[in-house]
Order: C-alpha cells, then structure tokens, then sequence
C-alpha cells in the first residue's frame, strides 16, 4: 500500500472550515489507512507561552484569562463542528493538567524549560484528539495515537535531537496498524527524553515530526499542508511576480531553508534525505487538481539549463561581529557555541589575516545581552545586515556565472560572498536596507528573463 504522513499546521487547523478541508484532503489521499501529524490550532502556542510569562511574574489571574480564552477558542471550534459532547471529556483533564503546570511556575517563580516543554505539548495534544474525532465523525477509522511513545530524543528541552534508530523501533506496532488500515492521528513538535519527560523539537518541529515519521514507517510520501502554494521563486511580500516552483531537489530545500525561506525547516529535510522520500509542500485553500499548487521535493535533482537560478532567498536582522586578528581562532569558536546556545543562528565564519568574521541572528535577549557585552569589550558588532542567496542545481555546471552577473549590480557594501557546501548556491552580505531593491531585481534577471543569464553562462 502507498503509506503516506500528512501534516498540518496551526492556520490548516485553526478553525472549523479549515478543519473540513483538511478532512476531504485525508480523505483523498490516505483511503486505506496513514498517519496525520496536527500542530496547534493557530494562536495557541502564543497564548500558552503568555500564561506561563503571567504565572512567572505572579499574575495568575492573567494566566488563567489567558487560558480561559484558549478554552473558549477551542469548544467554538468544536462546537461548530458539532463535536463538542464528544470532546469535553477528553479535553477536561488537559486543561486541569495546564492549569496545575501555571501554578507550579506561579509557585517557583520562573519558567523551567521541562515546564515550558510540558505546557506547550498540550496544545499540540488538543489539536490531535479533535482531528481525531473529526475524521471519525467523518466515517474514517482514525485514532488517536501519542506522539511521545514513538518521538525518541536527546534530553535537551526547547531544541530536542531526535533519535532515528529509536523512533524507528518505536514505530513498528503504528506501521502495523496503519498496514491493517488503520488513519492514526499524532501531535507535531513534541517527543520523549531519556528520562520520559516531554520534550520539544524547536522551530519548524512539527514538519520535523512528520518527516521523522516517515523515515521510521518507511513511507512513500511525506505532505506538508500549509496556507501557501509551495514553494516559490522569492517571497511574495518582495516579488509580486514570484512563482511557483513544482518540482525542486533536496539539496536546493536545503539551501532555501538555510538562507530563510519561511516554508521550508531543515530538520525536516534530513530524514525524508536519509529515506530518500519524496517531500510535498502544497496549500490546504487550493488542494484540487493534481499537481496543483504543491511543490515536490526529490532527492534526484530535475534537470535545469547550466547558470539557472530557481529562487532567490534572503534573511534578516543579522549581526556581525568583527573579531581582530590579535584574537585567537578558540576565542571565535567559543564565542560562536556560546552564542548558539543562546538560540543563534550561525549564518557565516570566516577567518583570514585580517581577523576574523561570524555573523549571526540573535533571537532572545540572552543572545543581545552577549551581543551588547561585545560591543563593550571593544569587538566590533554591526547590524541591520541581511543574506541574499541565489539557488539552483544549475549553478553547480557554471558557478562562475552567477559572481559575473553580480558584477553589473555595483553594490556598493558588501559584507561578503558565501558558496554553500554544495556549489547549487551563491550568497551574499548586503545592508539590509537594499533588500526591497535587491532581490526583484535578482529574481526579474535571472529567473524571469532566463535567456540573459544564459546568454553569460
């Protein structure tokens, strides 16, 4: 049988029409049995993380405003539905379960990360039981199954490492009753430390989840449902004129979710690679057709014309930091672990006679505060950069056409030029201020009038 794992996100999910639609997209494509991952429903996790931020600072009548709106969003959901009676029952421990958590930090005074971890799993488990009965009220054999039996990670909370030999093992009894037709339906995002506590997988975790799953069941297909159509050639906020891209390889995902394209998550890409799975992103509003608004991704790369360039991606808010050549290559490496244990994101490293560079997108306070002490200690720390990348597996037969077709922009700040580890990408320093004029002009060159880059390669 085609085994196949469909995830959907938190606005897929959200309320009671998307909640239909995603019913007759499983429908259709898993009518022998298969195993849907659900985030959230949309809002939740934000309301959750603002109710333990109220119970830390000793405001629980906050926290539990804060909660009650979230119940309250969550039975209009299913009363719409016509499955409140049936829910009820198994939502009222959950929410006795999130209260108890908010009145041990309100006891202690502080968020630990196995608390944060705990709190936010009942999101996702909310979610899961309603999609559950949803599709049984449907007429599919759907159960709900949990997540945390089969997810195996490190004990690391907030940014949990999976472990793809464990989940595997764990997996065996769900690809058994999903053989025998059988429609499972898990949370995203969240697993099982060495301990037994609950742990989550970070940004982008539930599309991990999915795709770890359909390593360990040796799926045909992984899906990833959202709200927008694929992937596309640039982001539509900036390129009005981007397009969708219909078929791409993994190592151009790869590049794409690198250099901050929002619809793809790295983590998800290794294990759909590992199991060489093909890999659907495609938009839960516009699901008819075939082939209709979804991007496949392959591990075997489609066939494109030598100096082509399929998308153009950018990210924001970076930071460098500048250390002179008087600092020692330990000194940038420990700073570099500090910061990413902080939660940064290591965008570049280099070293040369001149000293050395890493740039960086701080995300928290811990992250600025370290930032900050740098600035104090004499190291140079710039922001407001941003990387633009150019991607394509046709890069990879003429490389040098893409540095020639850069050289009539006559930027006149850059911060640097990167080749990824795989020569199918091109990036580069800009100020971020350029960006609004920089990637339509890059992407109407090189993508939308294809023969003038051609002509260069």
């Amino acid at each position: 049988m085609a085994l196949k794992v469909l995830k959907f996100g938190g606005t897929s999910v959200g309320s009671a029409e998307a909640l239909l639609r995603a019913t007759a997209i499983v429908r259709a494509e898993t009518p022998e049995g298969g195993l849907v991952v659900v985030s959230a429903l949309s809002g939740t996790t934000d309301r959750i993380l603002q109710a333990l931020r109220f119970a830390s600072e000793g405001d629980f009548p906050e926290a539990k405003s804060s909660i009650q709106a979230l119940r309250i969003h969550h039975e209009s959901v299913a009363h719409d539905l016509g499955l409140l009676p049936d829910i009820a029952e198994v939502w009222t421990p959950l929410f006795g379960r999130l209260s108890g958590l908010l009145e041990g930090v309100g006891a202690l005074c502080e968020v630990r990360p196995k608390t944060r971890d705990a709190a936010l799993a009942i999101g996702e488990t909310l979610s899961a039981h309603l999609a559950a009965a949803l599709f049984r009220a449907s007429g599919l054999a759907a159960s709900f199954a949990e997540a945390r039996d089969v997810i195996k990670t490190d004990g690391r909370h907030g940014r949990a490492t999976p472990r793809p030999a464990a989940i595997r093992a764990a997996a065996a009894p769900w690809k058994f009753r999903i053989e025998k037709g059988e429609l499972l339906v898990t949370q995203g995002f969240i697993g099982t430390g060495p301990d037994g506590a609950t742990t989550t997988l970070g940004r982008g975790g539930s599309d991990t989840s999915a795709s770890l799953l359909g390593e360990a069941l040796d799926a045909t297909e992984v899906q990833i449902w959202t709200d927008v159509d694929g992937v596309l050639s640039a982001d539509p906020s900036l390129v009005s004129t981007a397009r969708l891209i219909s078929r791409m390889s993994i190592a151009e995902a790869q590049a794409l979710s690198s250099f901050g394209a929002k619809v793809l998550h790295t983590g998800c890409l290794a294990p759909v690679a590992r199991a060489r799975i093909p890999l659907v992103v495609a938009n839960t509003h516009r699901s008819e057709g075939p082939g209709a608004f979804r991007t496949t991704i392959t591990v075997e790369a489609p066939r494109r014309e030598p100096g082509s360039v399929l998308s153009v991606a950018y990210k924001e808010d970076l930071a460098m930091v500048r250390l002179p050549p008087e600092e020692n290559l330990a000194r940038a490496f420990r700073l570099e672990a500090e910061l990413r244990d902080a939660g940064a994101t290591r965008f570049a490293f280099l070293a040369g006679p001149e000293g050395t560079v890493l740039v960086v997108r701080p995300e928290g306070p811990h992250c600025e505060a370290i930032l900050a002490n740098l600035g104090e200690d004499g190291f140079s720390v710039e922001r407001n950069w941003a990387l633009v990348a150019l991607v394509g597996e046709g890069l990879r037969a003429t490389p040098d056409a893409a540095l020639r077709l850069l050289a009539p922009f006559q930027l006149d700040r850059i911060g640097g030029v990167f080749s990824g580890a795989s020569p199918i990408s091109l990036a580069f320093l800009v100020p971020q201020e350029r960006l609004l004029d920089l990637v339509p002009r890059l992407h109407h060159l090189w993508i939308e009038q294809p023969e003038l880059h051609l002509e260069t390669a």
